[in-house]
């Protein structure tokens, strides 16, 4: 048996978008700012933190950001992030993956990402939001 899919491509707006939620966490998260980090989340997100913690709805999530940045274990860590790549599953539904590294300088040298994401964002009311991500650190 053969199976061929074909899968569609975000276009240019829909990409910038996207780019745009992504560095809105990476700003969110260098400037310990839980609200930026936060913002393109939707209400019934699920998030799967680096340590492996699931966190379910928008509002465990912020509590759950706010703690690790504001005394925790991410309180004094800083990221760089990049998309690597996106498919538009459907009209409203893009899977996107980003890499990322303590900082923009080991990107740029070359050296093997930290960390990746994978996001599923979901268009609604004319807004990309984040409604799953799953971060894994690479070790």
């Amino acid at each position: 048996m053969t199976l061929t899919t074909t899968i569609d491509l975000p276009n240019t707006n829909e990409l910038n978008a996207i780019r745009a939620i992504i560095n809105d966490v990476q700003e969110g998260f260098n400037n310990n700012d839980a609200k930026l980090m936060n913002a393109h989340l939707a209400e019934d997100a699920v998030v799967v933190n680096a340590r492996g913690a699931v966190l379910a709805g928008r509002s465990a999530i912020e509590k759950a950001t706010e703690e690790g940045l504001a005394a925790g274990f991410l309180s004094d860590a800083t990221a760089y992030y990049e998309l690597t790549d996106a498919a538009l599953l459907s009209p409203d539904t893009i899977a996107a993956r980003k890499n990322a590294w303590s900082t923009r300088k080991d990107a740029e040298d070359g050296n093997p990402p930290e960390m990746n994401a994978l996001y599923i964002f979901v268009r609604r009311a004319d807004r990309w939001l984040i409604w799953r991500r799953q971060n894994t650190v690479v070790v």
